[in-house]
């Protein structure tokens, strides 16, 4: 199509036709692009496909984890116009949104009808679905329960770099009454996508499961002398758990005291200095099962020397999810997560790690985290850069990508890895895994145009 300049006047000209003047602006030598329906974004994917354009979708812009700027000579495929509630289905408790909804648009039409979500990001004000779903998204307020975003999802439907819309899970099968069974022939599809920041394809609708709004959501705060304390107490929760002891305890969090306090700051003069390390706990459900099962606990917390520091039920915790903990989880700027998965026998030596990396490098990092399907913390930690130097964000990069090539030396195993960490993941995979994942990336993008996914 000649030089990249008229390439992309051409494709502006096309897509104008295709979804409006309006939605289309140029950036340098890319374009932005702003669909409004799946229809649209496939057709942009023919077109990107057959013209061997790069492609990279973009959500609320809130992620930390690869660039959502337009690529060079390429699309920047923003969804937030496809932000619409499709359906509430009560009889099988799903809901089924298009990918560009907001977190706090979908929790309010939820909640109109009794209803929510299990997970909320810590940027759920203007992130939004899809997003979140491609980056293998978590939350602040994700049960140790419910887990992540993936155990919730029971459908997808995605563009394929080629064009091809496919649906995921029954919402394959015509003759389905709804959105629910995600695992379905030949294999869970539905999978393939979540975490792949678009390198399979672009999310244009999601659906999930929904639950009834709990009688009540009691949370308390414990503090422990040191990180083997905490940690034997979350051992101690997960045994309780599986014999259903204390089954209404959906929180369990690990989080530095200078973060809970700037969510909550009354709270400053509560915790003792003596106890550093400090675990949320929060109940949900009925009063009286609530009630019982935190008083359980709390009592297990003492039993490994813990201190529950504030006595009342501290409703902001669960209030502040959209509004006081993201303003304290997110800071000001710009940041680089390291999300790792922790074998609980591990976690005492990674909190070392972190400790001496930071001192090294001059940062100041606290690791947090809960449980995540089973003995293991899903630990975080993050690494700032200036927004004004984008040279800062390449020094923060390779930071965070030493100190995650430190963690998965004891054994952890990254989670959301995204692009930023491949370089550190792609050395230590096997082989034949290696090998699969880029013949199922070259069979569905053959034009290499999603993203920047190289595997070599």
């Amino acid at each position: 199509m000649g030089n990249s300049a008229e390439k992309i006047d051409r494709l502006q000209a096309e897509f104008s036709e295709c979804i409006g003047a309006k939605w289309v602006s140029r950036h340098d030598t890319s374009l932005i692009l702003k669909p409004r329906t799946t229809e649209e974004v496939a057709a942009i994917l023919k077109t990107a496909n057959r013209t061997a354009t790069p492609v990279r979708p973009k959500g609320g812009g809130t992620g930390w984890w690869s660039s959502t700027q337009p690529p060079a000579d390429g699309i920047l495929l923003q969804l937030t116009r496809m932000n619409e509630v499709l359906t509430i289905d009560e009889a099988v408790m799903t809901v089924t949104v298009e990918a560009g909804i907001t977190f706090s648009k979908l929790e309010e039409a939820l909640g109109s009808k009794g209803y929510r979500l299990m997970i909320f990001p810590e940027s759920g004000k203007t992130a939004t679905m899809g997003g979140h779903i491609q980056t293998w998204g978590t939350s602040p307020h994700t049960s140790s329960v419910f887990e992540d975003q993936a155990t919730q999802l029971v459908g997808l439907k995605a563009v394929l770099p080629t064009g091809e819309t496919v649906p995921t899970g029954a919402g394959a099968l015509a003759t389905a009454t709804g959105h629910f069974g995600r695992r379905f022939f030949p294999a869970d599809l539905t999978g393939i996508f979540i975490g792949s920041e678009g390198a399979f394809g672009i999310i244009t609708e999601a659906s999930l499961k929904i639950y009834r709004q709990p009688e009540v959501s009691l949370t308390k705060i414990a503090c422990f002398p040191d990180i083997q304390a905490a940690v034997d107490t979350l051992q101690s929760f997960q045994r309780a758990q599986r014999s259903g002891g204390i089954s209404t305890l959906v929180e369990q969090r690990l989080v530095p005291k200078e973060m809970l306090i700037a969510a909550i700051p009354r709270l400053k003069g509560s915790i003792p200095e003596m106890c550093p390390f400090l675990l949320v706990l929060r109940t949900e459900g009925d009063r009286s099962d609530a009630q019982r099962h935190m008083a359980r606990a709390c009592h297990l917390c003492r039993e490994q020397g813990g201190k529950v520091a504030v006595q009342d039920d501290l409703p902001e915790w669960w209030a502040g999810r959209f509004g006081s903990f993201p303003a304290a989880a997110l800071g000001k700027g710009q940041r680089i997560m390291i999300v790792a998965m922790v074998p609980f026998d591990r976690v005492v030596e990674a909190f070392s790690i972190a400790e001496a990396f930071g001192k090294t490098h001059g940062l100041s990092l606290k690791l947090r985290g809960y449980p995540f399907g089973g003995p293991v913390l899903l630990a975080h930690a993050s690494i700032s850069w200036e927004a004004a130097r984008p040279e800062s964000r390449e020094k923060a990069l390779a930071q965070a990508r030493d100190l995650m090539d430190a963690l998965m030396q004891i054994g952890a195993v990254p989670h959301r890895v995204g692009t930023d960490f491949l370089p550190v993941l792609t050395e230590k995979l096997d082989p034949g895994y290696l090998d699969f994942v880029k013949r199922m990336k070259a069979m569905l993008d053959p034009n290499g145009i999603m993203n920047a996914f190289s595997w070599q």
